[in-house]
């Protein structure tokens, strides 16, 4: 390969890989979590997808109510013979209508269109070409029973409107719950890298004491089982390392999949203040402890407990008169004129102009009323009524009181908890400062050959198990603390700043 060459190939995998490097670099910070997820995730384009689930539910409901236009345009020709020869065959016949019709709200609607008819035929009795026939006509109805004054097209109206608030809420909340996950990811990281740390400068301890061993061995001051006992110490150290990584990476997956974006890239953690961040917590645990009354204007799940309860009250309403009769009050008024004018012997013309001109200078107006009836017989709708009532019934005093329940009892139990596992974590430092001290005594004592490596190793277990459960204690508080703002997501406090 000629030196030109090996540096074209030098190059282009110089700029491959530091792009590929620069490509893959993600610093980890709650901040740098929310920009990304602002960008675009699954989840929140799953909830978008919900909200506007609602919103289309109202948009169909309201669109019952909007006018529209309608119209039709056909064109027959027929070439039959006539069953008896005095009666025409109509062919050409051509017809059209347009017309706009509304909904309104108050159980009313109402119709105005045109519609005009033009024939050409020709019999025995006569020739006749576009013959044609214009009509303006104008229907209202009215609902007389099941929606008068609009009582059920009102409770529709409104359900759909009060399920588009809620599922409102519903998204803002969801979207902050999705943040508090990545957040909980974050701290699940930051706990695994403190007991990382620990681990790691254990495992640096259990490779000097087993140099130191192996130095003793050598000089026939320790026995081979010392050597060995410190080997096993180093493996055991080793596999809870390879474990806490295999718990990182499990944390970068669930990360990665919330977050696709990620998946391409080295991520690591940005520089983050433990001592500041535990100051937040007691803060604010300290002010959702001052609350002596279930806080709900922290929450919305009130908001959307009251939209439940108005919209099990509509659900009410509209079932109830499921197998009502359906009465309806109309009325047609109408005008109508037709072209047709001699043009010679048994010969007549029309045109769509003397059509209009006949129903405008002659009154052609007439008019109907009347009334249509649709009664239901048998019990079939009077079942599904009965089902529809338990099932509406049912379906939202679950979620109201699921809701109410779950609002009230994370306020009450959040407190406990978190004193109970401040406690514990009290109890465990305490535990932790008293293990550094004997094992500061032990190790002076095994130096002196006066205590074996087994009781060595076992307070050095001790310790590091203490050290650990504390991390994870603490981990569980934050935990605790985020499902308090998942449901109580307006508390004020620093903690909760995103």
């Amino acid at each position: 390969m000629s030196n030109c060459l090996k540096s074209l190939v030098l190059l282009f995998i110089s700029i491959f890989v530091t792009k590929q490097l620069h490509a893959q670099n993600f610093v980890l910070s709650e901040n740098s979590l929310k920009e990304l997820a602002a960008q675009g995730a699954p989840q929140l384009e799953q909830i978008q997808a919900a909200f506007y689930a609602s919103d289309l539910q109202k948009a169909q409901v309201n669109e019952i109510f909007s006018p529209e236009l309608f119209g039709k345009a056909s064109y027959a020709e027929a070439n039959e013979k006539p069953i008896i020869q005095f009666i025409p065959i109509w062919s050409p016949v051509k017809q059209a209508q347009l017309g706009v019709r509304q909904n309104f709200k108050q159980g009313l609607s109402a119709e105005a269109a045109i519609t005009t008819d033009q024939r050409s035929a020709s019999s025995v009795t006569g020739k006749y070409n576009d013959i044609t026939t214009t009509s303006l006509s104008f229907m209202m109805q009215m609902d007389l029973w099941k929606d008068l004054f609009g009582q059920m097209s009102k409770a529709q109206i409104d359900a759909a409107q009060y399920e588009s608030q809620r599922a409102e809420i519903e998204k803002n909340i969801q979207i902050k719950t999705f943040l508090i996950s990545l957040r909980r990811i974050f701290w699940g990281l930051v706990a695994n890298k403190e007991s990382m740390k620990i681990s790691e400068e254990l495992l640096r301890t259990s490779r000097q004491q087993l140099e130191e061993s192996k130095r003793r061995f050598k000089n026939s001051v320790a026995e081979i089982d010392e050597v060995a006992r410190n080997e096993a110490q180093v493996s055991s150290r080793e596999a809870n390392i390879i474990y806490l990584n295999y718990q990182k990476e499990a944390l970068l997956k669930q990360l990665k999949t919330l977050l696709p974006d990620l998946s391409s890239k080295e991520i690591s953690l940005a520089d983050y203040n433990l001592p500041q961040t535990i100051d937040h917590v007691a803060a604010c645990t300290g002010q959702i402890a001052q609350e002596s009354k279930i806080p709900y204007q922290n929450t919305n799940y009130d908001e959307v407990m009251e939209l439940l309860k108005k919209m099990k009250g509509l659900a009410a309403s509209v079932n109830s008169k499921y197998d009502d009769a359906d009465l309806k009050l109309y009325g047609l008024v109408r005008t109508t004129g037709v072209g047709s004018e001699g043009a010679g012997t048994n010969a007549f013309r029309g045109s769509y102009g003397s059509s209009v001109g006949d129903a405008q200078f002659n009154n052609r107006t007439g008019y109907e009323l009347g009334l249509k009836i649709n009664v239901p017989l048998g019990d079939s709708k009077s079942q599904t009524q009965k089902t529809k009532e338990l099932y509406d019934e049912k379906r939202f005093l679950a979620s109201i009181q699921a809701t109410d329940a779950q609002v009230i009892n994370t306020h009450q139990q959040v407190i406990k908890n978190i004193m109970l596992l401040n406690d514990v974590i009290r109890s465990q430092k305490a535990t932790t400062l008293q293990l550094e001290k004997r094992l500061t005594h032990m190790r002076r004592k095994y130096e002196q050959a006066r205590v074996s490596i087994n009781d060595l190793i076992m307070d050095q277990d001790a310790l590091l198990r203490s050290e650990l459960t504390t991390i994870e204690t603490q981990l569980q508080v934050l935990n605790v603390l985020f499902d308090y703002l998942a449901i109580y997501t307006e508390t004020p406090c620093d903690f909760n700043r995103i």
